[in-house]
Formats: structure tokens, C-alpha cells, sequence
């Protein structure tokens, strides 16, 4: 047996490299686009309003994309659609350039918006088949660095580039387009990931009033600040240095702020966090607008403040709502506040570049400033209504990557037992019929117990595996009294009335007899065999399929998510890597 290291955390980074070095070109070619087009809309002669218009297609087109692409990827694949999209946002950047006029531009950006949003649920559905339990956390704070930074890196683009010139706009277009390159030739398996059922804003409204406010305030100054501080950037004479500076400065805000923040959150009241980030965040932005952009390092500095904060009362608005939720309905709640936070964001640019328009490019700040305000009224009188959660029966914080979509809650092991529920059914076996339940999608794994344990050995495991991106069947033990031979046949008829021509089996303790032979008599139904400390091990020799020996500390009833991950790694690499793997 060869013996092998689990990959962990670099294993998965390895597996996904493809997608998340695709994904950082298309964020690279984003970020350089949003900044891009506020900048030259000033020199085409839009008016201020005008171009906060344009920037807002993007937003009204990214709502409908989160509508739209989950059906379709699961019609035609992550690849077609990641392919796809990248291509059309791709000519969509680049036909700017073809007609100056504000309607074309609008539809542009809302086309824009819309491939990006399927983009976004595309990269993150399709990283969840590279995570396990014990990676899931670091692959999505890896996405979020990358989804983040790559928007950064394209402000200093920007600096360095004219965007008086149509190369700005190819350049764009290059790094789109090279987007599909790496993810073509990615080998991840894309899980599938259900739609959550629908829930009504009036409940949402009841349970958590607080939460939608937040993350409509959040979603409206994030997009005001990143829509429109290329507007703020003309309207306040900054140089093209000085307005990437200020946008990467409320996006490496987000990203800094959301660990510290979301970790706070965990430990108290959120209503209380969420009342220190908007006073925080109108202090800074009624300081920035005060001094005005004659300031600009100043400003600059405040902006990680004012823009930054932003984002991380999204994903703590979001814990909020968790915490109140019952059981069952948090994905659907989590749907329901991206999509307030998207009606925010199609204000944003309008209102921001409006008030630039009217009042000067302070304007921007006293509207960010009041808007902060507002949610740290509205917490504190929250906060004298009712009592907060106790510390237990909080959700933990999940930091969201900016504009994430509500695929990325599905990399949160928290949310398995909703997005992928329990299906229970029966087979006709030999002597009545055989109970299995089931979770997940994906390839098939079935659980064959020990006689002598319950079927709540593997209670934790469905979820488990179901997270991993695996469909998991676990069949019920039967009396000790039954031969071998007609255990056999109740298996073989558990395949044939779930329609699975094959499958992996997995047993545990006394269940790996039953799992070696049959796959001894019927090899041509199993695809790998996965054993937990078999006790004769020299039988395994006559085994045609690959094997996983899991040592006595990695059963189900001990560690179910360990448990789950050594299978998860051993499917994606197992069978093509190596015949025989112990752990």
C-alpha cells in the first residue's frame, strides 16, 4: 500500500490554481474597466449624473445575472458558461469604443454586469470542488485576496494607462479574454449546487429588520464609492495616480477590515458592531468631506475607512440575519439579502455622481457619511428592543468576498444540511425491503455500516460529504443472521433502484467484508472501495479497484468531516493517481 500525505490546504490551492489564476485576469480587466469608464465618460462630456447612470447598469445587470445563471449552468456546464461569459463580457468592454453615447454605454455595463455575476456564482460553485472540510475556510479566504486584490491591481493599471486612447479598452479586453485560458484547462469537478427555496422580504423584515437595512446601506455606498469615485477623481482634479490610489484604498479597506470586524461579531452583540462600523464609517466620511480633496492624502487614508467599511457590514449584516433565522431558511435569507444589497448598489453610482454634480465632490463623503448614519441610528434603536442572541446560538461569520454571489455561502459547511436535504427511500432486498437514505449530488458514495452500529453512525457524515460535492448513500445494516451472498444481492439491488450503474463504496469496520466482497463478485459495479481498518488486509490483494485504507482515528462515529475529506481527495485523485492509498 503506498502511503499518502493528506494534501491539505495546498492541495486545494494546487487544484484550483487554474480557476483563481483565471479569476484574477477577469478581476485585473474589471477593475481597470469600472475606474476606465467614470474617467472617460468626463471626456466624452457626460454629465456627472449621466455617468453615475452608465455605472449603474452594471449593478441592474449583475441582479439579473444571479437570476439567470444558476439554470443555465446546470443546463450546459462551468465550463460553456464560465467561456461564454467571459467572452461576451470581453467584446462588451471593448465596444465602448465602437459608439460615445450614454444609452449604448448603459447597456454595455448592464451586459457587463450580468456576464459577471455569472462569472462570479461560476468560479465559486466550481471552487467548491476543490475544497474540503478542512480547506473550505482558507480556499474562500484565498478567493476573496484574489477577488480583491485583482480589483486593486487593475487601479494601478488605470494609473499607468491613457484613457484618452483605446488601448486602455484593449487591455481590458486582453485580460478578459485571457480569464478563459487557464480555466479551460482546469481538471476541478464543479459540484452541483441547489437553488435555495424562496423566502419573502416580509419575513426577512420580521425576524431581522436591521439586516436588510444594513446591507442595502452597504451595498449603496460600496457601488457609490467604486462607481463613483472615478467621478469624484475628475469633478475634484485628482490625477489618474491619485483616483486608482482612492478606490484601491476602499477596496484593500474591505478586505483588511473583514477578518478583525466579522471575528468581533462572534464574540458579541452584532447589532453593537454594527453600530461601531457606521459611526466609524460616517466619522470618516464626514471627515473627508470637511476637508475636501485639497486633502487628498488625508482623504485617501479616510477612504480605507469610508469605503472600506462598506463591505464587511455586509457580511456581518448577513451573520446578523443567520443568527435570527430558523433553521431551513438561512441560505434563502442569504438570496434575499444579496439581492437588497444589489437594489442598493444600482442607487450608488446615480445618487453619488448626482450629488458630485450639484454640490462638489464632497457631496460624495456627506452621502456616504449620512447613509452610515442612518444604520447606526437604526442599530442603536434595534438594540433597545430586543435582547441579542446568546453567544450559542450564534451563526459563526462568514467574511464574503465583495459583490460575491449567494454560490459562495454553499463553500460554508454551516449550510449543508439546508442547500442539500435528506432523501430517504427503500429497495427491494432479499429478505424485505433495505431502508438508504441519501445527501448531495454528485459521484455517488455508498456507507455500509457495522451490524452491531446504528444508522446514526452516519448522521454526520451525509452533510458532511454532501458539502465535499458528493452524492452520499448510506444503506441500513442487516441482521447478523444474513448470509454474505444475499447481503451482496440487497446491494446490488440498492444500485439497480437508484438507477447507478456504479458506484464507490465505503465501509466501515465490520462493514468492509461486506464492501471487499462485493467487489470481489461484482467489480464491474464499484468504482473504488474505501475501507476503514480492515481486518484482513491480504484479501484486498484480489481487489480490480482502487482502495483507501482509513486507519481506526479516521472512522465516521470519531471525525465524520475527516472522515469525509479523506474520501472527498480520494475520489478527485485517487483512481487516476494510484492503485492503492493508505491514510
Amino acid at each position: 500500500m503506498a502511503q499518502v500525505v493528506r494534501a491539505g490546504l495546498r492541495g486545494s490551492l494546487r487544484d484550483a490554481l487554474p480557476l483563481l489564476a483565471g479569476f484574477s485576469f477577469l478581476m485585473v480587466g474589471h477593475g481597470l474597466t469600472s475606474t476606465l469608464l467614470g474617467i472617460r465618460s468626463a471626456l466624452e462630456g457626460f454629465s456627472a449624473s449621466v455617468t453615475g447612470i452608465i455605472l449603474a447598469g452594471y449593478y441592474l445587470g449583475f441582479l439579473l445575472g444571479s437570476l439567470w445563471a444558476p439554470a443555465t449552468i446546470r443546463r450546459v456546464g462551468h465550463i460553456r458558461v464560465f467561456a461564454g461569459l467571459a467572452s461576451l463580457a470581453s467584446c462588451s468592454v471593448i465596444l465602448h469604443i465602437v459608439q460615445a453615447a450614454p444609452a449604448t454605454w448603459f447597456l454595455l455595463r448592464a451586459l457587463t454586469g450580468l456576464c459577471m455575476s455569472g462569472l462570479y456564482i461560476t468560479t465559486e460553485t466550481w471552487l467548491n470542488g476543490a475544497a474540503t472540510h478542512a480547506t473550505r475556510s482558507g480556499l474562500l479566504s484565498s478567493y476573496m485576496v484574489v477577488f480583491t486584490g485583482g480589483t486593486a491591481v487593475g487601479q494601478l493599471l488605470f494609473a499607468l494607462s491613457n484613457p484618452a486612447e483605446a488601448s486602455a479598452f484593449v487591455i481590458a479586453t486582453v485580460l478578459i479574454s485571457l480569464a478563459v485560458v487557464p480555466v479551460s484547462l482546469a481538471t476541478v469537478y464543479a459540484p452541483y449546487i441547489p437553488d435555495p427555496q424562496p423566502l419573502p422580504f416580509r419575513e426577512l423584515l420580521t425576524v431581522a429588520p436591521l439586516a436588510p437595512v444594513a446591507a442595502s446601506v452597504a451595498g449603496f455606498t460600496g457601488a457609490a464609492m467604486l462607481g463613483a469615485g472615478a467621478v469624484y477623481g475628475a469633478s475634484a482634479g485628482l490625477s489618474q495616480a491619485g483616483t486608482a490610489t482612492l478606490i484601491a484604498a476602499a477596496l484593500l479597506g474591505g478586505l483588511g477590515l473583514q477578518i478583525p470586524l466579522g471575528r468581533w461579531s462572534d464574540r458579541t452583540d452584532r447589532r453593537r458592531v454594527l453600530f461601531a462600523m457606521s459611526i466609524a464609517g460616517a466619522g470618516a466620511a464626514g471627515a473627508a468631506a470637511a476637508l475636501g480633496p485639497g486633502r487628498a492624502l488625508m482623504v485617501v487614508v479616510l477612504t480605507f475607512v469610508a469605503g472600506g467599511v462598506a463591505f464587511p457590514l455586509y457580511s456581518v449584516a448577513s451573520a446578523h440575519v443567520n443568527d435570527y433565522m430558523e433553521s431551513g431558511h438561512v441560505v434563502a435569507a442569504g438570496a434575499r439579502m444579496i439581492l437588497v444589497n444589489g437594489f442598493g448598489a444600482v442607487a450608488g453610482p446615480v445618487v453619488g455622481a448626482t450629488g458630485i454634480q450639484l454640490f462638489g465632490p464632497a457631496a460624495l463623503y456627506a452621502i456616504l457619511g449620512l447613509n452610515y448614519a442612518a444604520v447606526a441610528a437604526y442599530a442603536l434603536f434595534r438594540m433597545r428592543k430586543r435582547q441579542p442572541v446568546p453567544e450559542h446560538e450564534r451563526y459563526s461569520h462568514v467574511p464574503l468576498p465583495v459583490g460575491s454571489s449567494t454560490s459562495a455561502a454553499a463553500m460554508v459547511d454551516v449550510y449543508a444540511q439546508e442547500l442539500y436535504p435528506v432523501i430517504y427511500g427503500e429497495a427491494p432486498g432479499v429478505d424485505g425491503p433495505i431502508e438508504f437514505r441519501e445527501q448531495g449530488y454528485g459521484t455517488a458514495v455508498v456507507l455500509v455500516g457495522d451490524r452491531d452500529q446504528g444508522a446514526e453512525v452516519w448522521d454526520w457524515v451525509l452533510p458532511a460529504l454532501a458539502a465535499n460535492g458528493l452524492r452520499a448513500i448510506a444503506v441500513q445494516s442487516r441482521s447478523s443472521t444474513q448470509s454474505p451472498g444475499d447481503y451482496q444481492e440487497d446491494l446490488l439491488a440498492l444500485l439497480r433502484e437508484l438507477d447507478l450503474g456504479s458506484a464507490v463504496f465505503a465501509g466501515n469496520h465490520g462493514g468492509t467484508g461486506a464492501v471487499t466482497q462485493f467487489a470481489v463478485h461484482y467489480y464491474d459495479r464499484v468504482d473504488a472501495a474505501v475501507l476503514v481498518a480492515p481486518s484482513d488486509e491480504e484479501s484486498l490483494e484480489s481487489l480490480a479497484c482502487p482502495v483507501l485504507i482509513l486507519e481506526d482515528h479516521l472512522a465516521p462515529e470519531q471525525q465524520p468531516e475527516a472522515f469525509a475529506d479523506a474520501i472527498a481527495e480520494f475520489v478527485r485523485h485517487g483512481p487516476t493517481a494510484a492503485a492503492r492509498w493508505t491514510i
